[in-house]
C-alpha cells in the first residue's frame, strides 16, 4: 500500500456491514460451563466423557470433525442444545451469537461461562500464491491479507492490485476486485472476507512479459557464444 503517510489513521467500512449473519448450514461449536462439574456434566455431557482434555476441542478443528460434533443450524434456524432444547440463531453476526446462547443459558445456569465459535468458516485461496488451498479460520474476523498469509503468501509473479473475491450469494456469485497497492481496500465489502469466499490472486502480465524476456535474451546470448565458439574452432583448424 504505497498511498498512505506515515502514522495515518485509515478507516474502513464498520465490521457490522461486513460481518457474516449466521444461516441455515453453519456449524457452531458451542461450550456451556460453570464452577460445578454436576452441571457441566449436564449441559456438556459429551465433552465431560472425553475429561475435557485438549482432545475434545481438536475433534472440532476437521471438517468432518465440525460436521459430526458441532451444532448445525437446521431448517428453522435453530441449533439444539443438551438440555436447553432450541436456541434460534438465524440472522445474528458472529459477534452477537455468544450473547445469544449466554442469555439463553443464564435461565438454567448461574454464573454460566459461555463460548461459541463457527466451525464452517473456510476460504479457497488460488493464483499466485505459495499454497493455494482451502483453509478454515477459527475467529470471528478473517482480512483478504490473512487468507494470503494463511497461503504463505503471493508469488514473485502476483499481481496484488488485482485480487478477484467470488462470494456465493443466494441468487448466484458476487464478484469483487481489490487494489492491495491501495488504501481504498479498506472501503470494500470484501476487505472481510465472509464464509465460502474465493480468493484469486490473478498473475502479473507486465512481470510474465519481463520472465519470457529474460529467457529469449538468455537463449539469444547462449546461442552468439556457441557461434563464437564454433567459429573460433573452425579458424583453429
Amino acid at each position: 500500500m504505497k498511498d498512505f503517510s506515515n502514522q495515518e489513521i485509515i478507516k474502513h467500512l464498520p465490521l457490522e456491514d461486513t460481518e457474516h449473519l449466521l444461516k441455515t448450514g453453519d456449524i457452531l461449536y458451542v461450550s456451556i460451563k460453570s464452577m460445578d462439574p454436576d452441571v457441566n456434566q449436564v449441559f456438556n455431557p459429551e465433552s465431560v466423557m472425553e475429561n475435557g482434555g485438549i482432545n475434545s476441542f481438536q475433534k472440532f478443528t476437521t471438517p468432518n470433525g465440525a460436521y459430526l460434533y458441532g451444532y448445525e443450524i437446521n431448517g428453522d434456524g435453530n441449533i439444539t442444545l443438551p438440555n436447553i432444547g432450541d436456541i434460534n440463531v438465524e440472522g445474528v453476526s458472529l459477534s452477537k451469537v455468544k450473547d445469544v446462547v449466554q442469555n439463553k443459558a443464564n435461565e438454567y445456569i448461574k454464573d454460566a461461562i459461555v463460548n461459541v465459535k463457527l466451525l464452517n468458516f473456510k476460504v479457497t485461496v488460488v493464483g499466485e500464491v505459495k499454497s493455494p488451498g482451502v483453509f478454515y479460520n477459527y475467529n470471528n474476523t478473517l482480512t483478504v491479507l490473512e487468507a494470503i498469509a494463511m497461503a504463505n503468501g503471493n508469488t514473485d509473479y502476483a499481481s496484488l492490485q488485482n485480487i478477484v473475491v467470488i462470494r456465493p450469494i443466494e441468487d448466484g456469485s458476487k464478484t469483487y476486485k481489490l487494489n492491495l497497492g491501495s488504501k481504498e481496500v479498506y472501503n470494500s465489502e470484501a476487505f472481510y472476507l465472509k464464509p465460502n469466499d474465493y480468493v484469486i490472486v490473478q498473475p502479473d502480465k507486465h512481470k510474465n512479459l519481463q520472465l519470457n524476456s529474460q529467457l529469449f535474451s538468455l537463449s539469444l546470448s547462449t546461442i552468439s557464444t556457441t557461434i563464437a565458439i564454433l567459429a573460433l574452432i573452425l579458424n583453429l583448424r
